[in-house]
């Protein structure tokens, strides 16, 4: 269709549309479709009327049905991170734990580290694990010597705090010192015999407020004591007097010659059937906190070591 066309068609849509202005005021909607309302909707198609109003009247088509619910729109935008929480504050350090268990209570490890000279400053035992902190200690043993007669160590701490933060000494053939955190303590003991294997164990408690010392499984002296404890690290050995960490400060007179076997320390005080079974029937409780074992000895000078076939028993 050219342009001149469209345009008369569209003139003559106009006038048929004033016709049906004037004539609907005659009748209401719905009482049928005029002549010239036909012909307008035959020749005027496709355009689009809406609605003629006159008055309270108004053309309208009939409501068509609601349309199917359109596609899902895209996913939104992720929201913004919620803000972080503020850092809680950290918990203080824990003291280091003791050594795991090595053996049952049917079986103690059985070494003798052996200290062939006296009067020197080069044999000796190191403990090469960490010693830890004890408010109370039971610490037992073998000892075997051909000397009495002189101040000689067979155990001995020292750390920062105190070089004589433990030891334990003979003095001469009926006294026996052991120190804790600085603190002397001698005991009179029946008269030691040389060359004859004596089993000896000695506990502090700062709880109960005492220390002990036993020999041969009979407690010999129980002391009132003023609750120093045993502070943890440092350097322990076995054959020489320690005053200085790390083997300081050695003196040859207070070197231990002899036997030492199976030298071990609990954190609590044995009970006086714990330390009859130590020393009766090799009975070593498992909760120990210090064993002299091989994998954690070092041998100086001329120290070394044996495993007895048989443990030794009153």
């Amino acid at each position: 269709m050219s342009a001149i066309s469209k345009v008369m068609k569209m003139m003559y849509c106009i006038v048929l549309m004033g016709f049906m202005v004037f004539f609907a005021g005659e009748r209401t909607y719905g009482q049928g479709t005029s002549a010239p309302e036909q012909q307008l909707l035959q020749v005027c198609s496709p355009v689009s009327i809406s609605g003629i109003q006159s008055g309270q009247n108004i053309y309208r088509g009939e409501k068509g049905e609601q349309g199917k619910a359109g596609k899902k729109g895209p996913k939104g935008e992720d929201g913004l991170p919620g803000h972080k929480g503020e850092k809680g504050q950290s918990g203080s350090k824990g003291e280091r734990g003791l050594p795991g268990r090595r053996w049952g209570v049917a079986g103690c490890p059985t070494i003798t580290h052996r200290l062939p000279r006296d009067n020197q400053v080069t044999d000796y035992v190191w403990y090469r694990s960490y010693v830890p902190r004890m408010t109370e200690a039971t610490a037992c043993t073998w000892l075997e010597t051909s000397d009495y007669n002189h101040h000689a160590t067979w155990i001995s701490c020292a750390n920062s705090a105190n070089h004589n933060q433990f030891f334990m000494a003979f003095m001469n053939p009926t006294t026996i010192r052991l120190a804790v955190g600085g603190h002397t303590h001698d005991f009179t003991v029946p008269r030691l015999t040389t060359m004859q294997k004596v089993h000896i164990c000695a506990w502090f408690s700062s709880k109960r407020r005492e220390i002990g010392i036993s020999i041969n499984a009979k407690t010999i002296s129980v002391l009132p004591y003023g609750g120093e404890i045993m502070n943890g690290g440092g350097s322990l050995l076995l054959g020489q007097e320690q005053d200085g960490v790390n083997a300081g400060s050695l003196a040859a007179t207070q070197a231990f010659h002899g036997n030492i076997t199976n030298p071990m320390m609990w954190p609590r005080v044995l009970s006086e059937d714990e330390i009859s079974n130590l020393a009766h029937r090799c009975e070593c409780p498992d909760d120990f906190a210090i064993a002299f074992t091989l994998d954690r000895a070092e041998f100086f000078g001329a120290a070394t070591y044996s495993k007895p076939d048989i443990c030794p028993t009153l």
